[in-house]
């Protein structure tokens, strides 16, 4: 019997043409992308991504730096703490240095930093003109505090000595001069920012000792620097507003 011939396929010689449209297609699909991309405002984009890591509660990867900082994942309490830390040690290294550290105290709280210079560092005895040394202090303390964002509150104590000048009726006014011309040889002296500081005057009524001894009055005679959290108002607590 004749052999019968097998059925051949018929060949579609145009089939490239549908790849090659395809292929059109997802460049000129990719010429759009990147034209949007050109047209994006950085810094909303910026904006934009920030808002939805904070709504996410987690980072953005994107807007991260590839590099690992010293601050890196740390929250910016710590950073904060670390800085404020920082600034106290250099504070003692200079009181260690000028040997006034029997004058100085530190201390952190929720607050902030609290500096306390007492006895004669900043003023004389019933004055309320800053010394010398006051000033050499100031210079070097506040020099490096106008690279801090915190506000500063300023708090005037005296002992319980009374006095009574025409200048200074009473310990009330004598503990707010000497607050205020701090404040005021800041702003004159150094440029400060007259919006980060304030102050505070609380004469004999807010002691550290009790005053039954010269070096406890010394104690008592003081000048508070608070350099205040972000995240705290300027002004006394309530609990404290009893003057």
């Amino acid at each position: 019997m004749p052999r019968k011939n097998k059925h051949v396929d018929h060949i579609n010689m145009e089939r490239w043409l549908i790849s090659y449209a395809d292929f059109i297609t997802l460049l000129f699909i990719l010429f759009i992308i990147l034209y949007s991309f050109s047209q994006i405002d950085i810094q909303k984009y910026k904006q934009m991504a920030a808002s939805l890591a904070g709504e996410f509660g987690g980072s953005n990867p994107i807007m991260e730096h590839r590099g690992q900082g010293p601050n890196q994942g740390k929250s910016p309490a710590e950073i904060e703490d670390e800085t404020l830390a920082k600034l106290a040690d250099e504070i003692m290294a200079y009181g260690q240095q000028r040997g006034i550290t029997p004058n100085l105290a530190l201390r952190a709280d929720e607050r902030g930093l609290h500096i306390s210079i007492t006895g004669t560092v900043l003023f004389n005895d019933a004055s309320a003109t800053l010394t010398p040394q006051a000033k050499e202090f100031i210079g070097i303390v506040f020099e490096r505090l106008k690279t801090l964002p915190n506000s500063i509150l300023i708090e005037g104590h005296t002992d319980n000595r009374p006095i009574n000048t025409k200048e200074f009726p009473s310990n009330w006014e004598l503990s707010a001069a000497r607050s205020i011309n701090l404040v005021r040889y800041l702003i004159e002296e150094y440029k400060f920012d007259p919006r980060r500081l304030s102050s505070a005057a609380y004469g004999e009524y807010r002691p550290v000792a009790p005053n039954d001894t010269p070096e406890n009055q010394a104690k008592n005679r003081r000048v508070e620097i608070i350099i205040l959290r972000t995240n705290q108002s300027a002004t006394a607590p309530a609990s404290q507003q009893n003057h």
